[in-house]
């Protein structure tokens, strides 16, 4: 991979700091040292490497993000419209700043059979953490191995076999306003167990009471996902912290025997926003199903990276991302899925598709499959377009004006996805957010 040594010294120090200053016992000391390590050895990505082909991680490189500090006295309570997509109640762990806030977490709503817990609490009790860093493979990733170089705290949720949680289980990771620049490298495992159903809601962002939008903040976020025989896992992945941020993420899925796993991730903006997910569906009738959304305007850029490995046979996958761009946003989507030798009777389809509503916009995407099998049924597809000019006519001859019109379109063009997570609410909530998300974005240069 090629590398950029002066911006990996100055995560280095940053590092050391962050190592004084946070000490730890063996285990997790262990695996700081082993993060860094490889984090020096890999260096940061350029576009040359091929999986960073359509970001530059360069003004990453450039900048200064030392670890967060400690959030202000939080509030005693968040607004209800501030909280993930509009759930006042129900089971949640709540950070600041990367660290675990009880005050605003609640364990409401959980049935028997579920742990739900700050990482930092369960490494201090001894808790079996097994699987933390072995799904997410540090050597292979630098913004994996940045996170557990900074490993500190983040989410525990276990649920335990054949336990149903029938209540959204929500993780909200919320920047506190600071001063300067900084870092928060957020991590999530969560272990499914045999025959259990769950939905987990992942957001990111900087609407926590006080906190300043125009914010800077580099986000590392790294989520392990284990599926036991017959589990059936949700996701709901939610980037929304400003259009000031650097984000990364990566999502690492391990699949046993008949699991399903099933996610949605909606990205609303940022300088740099990555979403990268790895799906190992490594024991026959393993499923996954990844829908993706992605609203940029202005000079933003979002890359949704995906990597499916079908080890074994009887396994299906299906993926849909769509992306609406305006201003003058970077857009791009790569989509690998690998058959192995062996994997037989596996099903995949891989879809992309990308509205562009300014002439300034970019979209790039490149569906992949590689198939090492003969009997599978395999196939993918991609386009980019524009909105419909005859369906905009009509709205308007009917007395919808011009920016309405246009909204109900790309809504009905984004439903797809918004629908996908199979709750009301959760829908709700995300369309309002694409709502919102709409409200802003520029009216020069429309494409019609």
């Amino acid at each position: 991979m090629s590398q950029v040594a002066t911006p990996a010294t100055r995560f280095e120090a940053d590092h050391a700091s962050f190592v004084a200053a946070h000490p730890a016992g063996a285990w997790v000391a262990a695996r700081r040292a082993t993060g860094i390590e490889q984090f020096a050895t890999q260096g940061l990505p350029s576009s040359r490497h091929e999986d960073w082909l359509y970001t530059n991680v360069a003004p990453i490189g450039r900048g200064h993000f030392p670890y967060a500090p400690a959030a202000p006295q939080p509030p005693t309570s968040l607004a209800a419209h501030r909280f993930a997509l509009g759930m006042e109640d129900g089971p949640r762990l709540v950070f600041l700043n990367g660290r675990y806030e009880p005050s605003l977490s609640s364990q409401a709503g959980l049935p028997e059979g579920v742990e739900l817990t700050s990482l930092s609490q369960a490494l201090a009790n001894g808790a079996d953490v097994a699987h933390l860093t072995d799904v997410a493979d540090a050597s292979k990733h630098p913004f994996v191995a940045l996170n557990q170089a900074h490993l500190a705290d983040g989410a525990l949720v276990r649920v335990g076999a054949g336990v149903v949680v029938d209540e959204p289980i929500q993780l909200l990771f919320l920047h506190a306003p600071t001063g300067e620049p900084v870092a928060a490298y957020p991590r999530i495992l969560v272990i499914a167990g045999a025959g259990s159903e769950a939905t987990i809601v992942e957001r990111y962002g900087i609407d926590c009471i006080g906190a300043v939008a125009g914010g800077t903040c580099f986000t590392g976020a790294v989520a392990e996902y284990v599926l036991h025989e017959g589990a059936n896992l949700k996701t709901v992945r939610v980037q929304r912290e400003s259009s000031n941020t650097y984000h990364i993420g990566f999502s690492g899925v391990l699949q046993e025997r008949d699991s399903r796993f099933a996610s949605t991730s909606v990205s609303l903006g940022g300088v740099i926003d990555r979403n990268e997910v790895h799906v190992r569906l490594a024991a026959e009738g393993a499923e996954c199903e990844l829908n993706g959304l992605y609203v940029i305007t202005h000079e933003e850029h979002c890359d949704n990276h995906t990597v499916v490995l079908h080890d074994m046979p009887h396994g299906r996958s299906a993926e849909l991302f769509k992306g609406i761009l305006g201003g003058k946003a970077r857009g791009s989507f790569t989509g690998r899925v690998v058959v192995a030798d062996g994997a037989q009777k596996t099903h995949a389809d891989q879809a992309n598709h990308n509205l562009l509503l300014s002439e300034d916009a970019l979209a790039q995407t490149r569906p992949q499959l590689e198939i090492y099998a003969d009997d599978v049924q395999c196939t993918h597809g991609a386009t980019i377009g524009k909105l419909d000019a005859d369906a905009l006519y009509y709205l308007r001859s009917r007395g919808i004006g011009k920016r309405d019109a246009r909204n109900m379109l790309v809504h009905a063009f984004a439903s797809e996805i918004t629908q996908s997570v199979g709750d009301a609410r959760l829908t709700e909530g995300l369309e309002a957010l694409l709502a919102a998300r709409l409200a802003r974005t520029p009216k020069k240069k429309a494409v019609e």
